[in-house]
């Protein structure tokens, strides 16, 4: 299993800006706003919004991975966003963040959903990894770093 059978260039945020939580997650959802209804989009919104009251998902070394499961999603999915300057996520080391994996799946593919954060976790572990994905400027360049990476490292 590789992120990049989940993550498509149009699922790439290279911009993302702010400090606020809740808009960050609406700058990450952005890419799938147009997949369905508006109500799916705050739906999902909720989900990621209700995790990160229980724990911030800012797992420290600069990365983030909200992620959420719902009905109202079909199919995993994986969106990433760079933010270059960080942000300030709530992360539990107190650094900014400066990479966010979004991790949505719906309830029957649970199991599915845990391997895939586990994936992300192993990879974000990896300082060299990150600090090369910080640098990706545009979505395709992104998706190919981690292609790569998963391809030489995995």
């Amino acid at each position: 299993m590789t992120l990049t059978e989940y993550l498509a260039e149009d699922r790439v945020v290279t911009d993302v800006e702010g400090d606020d939580v809740r808009g960050i997650l609406k700058q990450l959802l952005a890419p799938i706003v147009d997949e369905g209804p508006a109500a799916t989009t705050e739906v999902v919104l909720a989900a990621l919004l209700a995790r990160e009251k229980v724990l911030s998902t800012g797992i420290g070394h600069g990365i983030a991975i909200p992620h959420a499961i719902s009905s109202s999603i079909r199919e995993p999915q994986v969106l990433l966003g760079i933010c270059r300057d960080g942000a300030d996520y709530r992360s539990v080391d107190g650094e900014p963040v400066h990479v966010f994996f979004v991790l949505l799946s719906p309830p029957d593919r649970a199991s599915h959903h845990t391997r895939l954060l586990a994936r992300i976790a192993r990879l974000a572990r990896d300082e060299a990894f990150v600090d090369g994905l910080k640098e990706c400027a545009d979505p395709a360049s992104a998706v190919g770093y981690i292609s790569q990476y998963e391809r030489t490292h995995a």
